[in-house]
Formats: structure tokens, C-alpha cells, sequence
């Protein structure tokens, strides 16, 4: 995509009360007249449109883009309402902070690596998570940024984080839109076979949710559960709901089943030869931290009684094991490979797995 020389470039004028057969006077290429003006000897194109964005008379882009990078990191930004950052808008906790980080990003040559590493390795990043009952009394919604940050995932990211630790997910890049799989709803029988496409095979089965194909009448089912917007209208600021269906979506979806399935497989292949040592490397491959003795104890447990039942349920054995992952590895047994998908699906499921903290 490029501007087309000035020569070539379209006439805009008013079309009086909508309509595109009464024109009437020419409207030139401008910014609005309640903003400062073009910078001197700037064209009015998108270059000057860009260059206009990010002079020093307009403080606000680098303000605006500071609270985002702020958001994304700490879950909330020093303006809340992210979206607004006019009068209707929330006023910055932190003002002076603001006005710093702003005028850092602007010193930096707009580097937003080096704006982040800014934000990461800041001693109020670094705090820890945990909440104390001083803490509770002092700053309750974390505001003030007491504690460190802690905050559930987007819904993308859910997906993948799942997909990545079973060893599933696929680092290609670019590329056409893809359908991985979903629940089937049975809307076909009302709209026609056209509702549900068909599921993408090999690498596009795995890619990352950024990729997924997104119809505003038939959105992805999982990811609408943790909140992703159904793309109607532009969502600065999503919303972060808990509810029982979340918890339903990452035990039942067929995504996460397969996730679970890989992640077993993973473990037993991984882990060494004792229970308790895939165990630990389920725990570390989730968590990204060395579990207890008494985490390790409830995941030898759980696997213990699953082999238990899956042993006199060679069928459902199979069918938990592979279904819809594909055969079993050469050499593993379907009773224990399936209780190791049991264990995998509890540590998919834990709070502490789509947590940042």
C-alpha cells in the first residue's frame, strides 16, 4: 500500500445531509482545527499526519502510549480509563510519574523494547504479588501500587500459553487466517454447513490465536469466554471476568484437551522414569517454578488413583489418551498415558497457570 502521487489524489467535498450525489464544497486534507497545527513545512499526507502525531506541541500521543505500555504490564494504567483520556476520563494516580515515562519514550527515539525494559526491571514491577492484610488495608484495589502486579491473562494468550507449555504450538509467522478446532455447536442445522468451517490440519492447528479466523456471527467460543470483544466496535480497554464457564472452557474445550494430552506426553517423556519426577517437570513446565512436597504428593496421588481407574477401562483409556491428539507413542501404556493427561489437565487448570504475578 502506498499514497498515490498528488496529482492522482481524489477530490474529498461535503455530501450534504449523506448524500454522495449532492456535493458540495471541497473539503482539503487537514487535522482538526481544535489540535495544533501542522508542523512547519509538513504536507498535509499521511507523513505529515505521522509527524504531526509525535512533535513536541502534542504531548498527549507519548502520554497515551506510555499509559498503554503501563497497562499491558501492571494490568492497569496510571489513567485507568485508557480510552478516555479526555474530561469524562479517570485522572492519573500518579501524575508526575506520567508526565516522566512520557517525556522518557519521547527521548528514547519512540523505542518501545527499551521503553519496556524500562518498565520491567523498575523496582515497582519487581515487587512481589502476595497480599497482606497491611497491604489489603492501605491500598486495597492496588492503586497505588503497593504490591505488585497480578492479573489474569487475555484471552489469546490463554490459548497459547496452554498450547506452549504442552509443546504444541507453532512458532510460524504471517500468513492467511486459520480454523482451529472448537466445540460443535450444532448452528449448522440452523444456518447451513457454511456456519462452521472446516478445522485446519498440521501447523495451522497450532498457531497462535492471533491468526484465528474471527466472524462477528460465529466468534471463537473459548475466547469470547475470557473476554475478547466481538470485534463490533474498537475495544481499547477489555473487561476481566471470573466465571464457572472459564473453568469449563480449559477442562472441556478440545484445545485444551489436547493440550493436556501433549503435556502428558510430554512429562512421561521428560520427566525420567519415576512418578514423582514427571510430577515436578508437569509442575515447572506450567508454573515455571519448582513445586513442594506437598504439590508433588496430590500429583502422585491424582495420577495414582486416575491409573487405578483407567486400568479395568482400556477403551476410555485410549480414547482420553489420544482423542484428538492421535496414536499412541511407541512403547506407552494407554491406562498410565491417560492418568498423565488427568494430571496435565489439573495443571492446566490451575489459577495459578493464566495468572500474571
Amino acid at each position: 500500500m502506498q499514497e498515490q502521487p498528488e496529482r492522482d489524489r481524489r477530490t474529498t467535498r461535503i455530501q450534504r445531509r449523506g448524500n454522495f450525489r449532492d456535493l458540495g464544497e471541497e473539503v482539503p486534507p487537514g487535522v482538526p482545527a481544535a489540535f495544533h497545527n501542522l508542523p512547519d513545512g509538513a504536507q498535509p499526507d499521511r507523513l505529515g499526519l505521522a509527524r504531526w502525531l509525535v512533535c513536541e506541541e502534542n504531548p498527549l500521543t507519548s502520554r497515551v502510549v506510555a499509559n498503554r505500555c503501563w497497562e499491558q504490564i501492571f494490568g492497569r494504567g496510571l489513567v485507568s480509563t485508557s480510552e478516555e483520556f479526555g474530561s469524562q476520563g479517570e485522572l492519573p494516580t500518579h501524575p508526575e510519574l506520567l508526565d516522566w515515562l512520557a517525556t522518557e519514550l519521547v527521548r528514547s527515539g519512540w523505542d518501545l523494547k527499551a521503553f519496556f525494559r524500562l518498565l520491567v526491571t523498575s523496582s515497582t514491577y519487581r515487587q512481589s504479588s502476595r497480599v497482606t492484610p497491611e497491604l489489603l488495608e492501605r491500598d486495597p484495589d492496588n492503586r497505588l501500587l503497593a504490591r505488585g502486579p497480578r492479573f489474569r491473562l487475555s484471552a489469546e494468550m490463554i490459548r497459547d500459553q496452554a498450547l506452549f507449555v504442552s509443546g504444541l504450538l507453532s512458532p510460524r509467522m504471517h500468513g492467511p487466517p486459520v480454523n482451529p478446532p472448537r466445540p460443535q455447536t450444532g448452528l449448522n442445522a440452523a444456518f447451513g454447513s457454511a456456519i462452521d468451517k472446516p478445522t485446519s490440519t498440521g501447523q495451522d492447528r497450532y498457531r497462535r490465536a492471533l491468526y484465528t479466523e474471527w466472524r462477528r456471527t460465529n466468534p471463537y467460543p473459548s475466547m469470547t469466554t475470557f473476554d475478547a470483544p466481538n470485534r463490533e466496535v474498537c475495544t481499547v480497554r477489555r473487561d476481566r471476568t471470573n466465571t464457572p464457564l472459564q473453568a469449563l472452557v480449559t477442562l472441556n474445550d478440545p484445545v485444551f484437551v489436547e493440550a493436556s494430552q501433549a503435556l502428558a506426553r510430554r512429562m512421561v517423556r521428560e520427566g525420567g522414569d519415576s512418578t514423582e519426577g514427571r510430577a515436578r517437570r508437569g509442575v515447572r513446565l506450567c508454573l515455571g517454578r519448582e513445586p513442594s512436597e506437598k504439590e508433588v504428593a496430590a500429583l502422585v496421588s491424582l495420577f495414582q488413583d486416575a491409573r487405578s481407574d483407567f486400568a479395568d477401562a482400556s477403551d476410555a483409556a485410549t480414547r482420553m489418551a489420544t482423542d484428538p491428539l492421535g496414536p499412541l507413542p511407541e512403547g506407552m501404556d494407554a491406562a498410565e498415558l491417560a492418568a498423565w493427561t488427568v494430571v496435565g489437565n489439573v495443571l492446566l487448570n490451575l489459577d495459578e497457570m493464566f495468572l500474571k504475578r
